[in-house]
Formats: C-alpha cells, sequence, structure tokens
C-alpha cells in the first residue's frame, strides 16, 4: 500500500491534502463545510427520485384505465 501513495501522483496529493487537513484548523473547517454542503446535495437527490419513484408508481392504474379505455374506443369505431 506504501508503494501505491509513493509512486501514484494520486497517492501524493491525497498524502498532502491529509498533511494540510492535519496542520491547518482553517482547511478542516473549509473541508467540514463542503462535507456538509456535498452529503446535503446527495440526500436533496436521493429524496427527489423517492418521490418521483412514489409518484410513478402511484398513477400506472389510472395510466393504463385511460389507455384500455382508448383501445377499446378505437375497436369500437368503424375502420
Amino acid at each position: 500500500m506504501l508503494k501505491f501513495i509513493r509512486k501514484s501522483p494520486f497517492g501524493f496529493i491525497m498524502g498532502a491534502a491529509a498533511i494540510i487537513l492535519l496542520v491547518s484548523p482553517e482547511a478542516r473547517e473549509e473541508a467540514r463545510k463542503a462535507i456538509v454542503k456535498g452529503t446535503t446535495i446527495v440526500l436533496n437527490l436521493v429524496d427527489q427520485v423517492k418521490n418521483s419513484a412514489l409518484l410513478t408508481s402511484s398513477n400506472p392504474p389510472e395510466l393504463l384505465s385511460s389507455a384500455t379505455e382508448q383501445a377499446a374506443e378505437n375497436n369500437d369505431s368503424p375502420i
């Protein structure tokens, strides 16, 4: 695992970020604010997906009944 940190640019960046967060209280505060905002955004998106899934799952019987009514009207009309 240490070889990954030493050889990879990503590992170097992560190590530098960890050192900065350990040393700087301002950096920790800003990182915390960013994490809270990110978490809020993710949770709001999850809620929107849940709500849209609930709305679509409650509507199919209505959609199906209107589709069957339209099909029945189309079958009754002479061609």
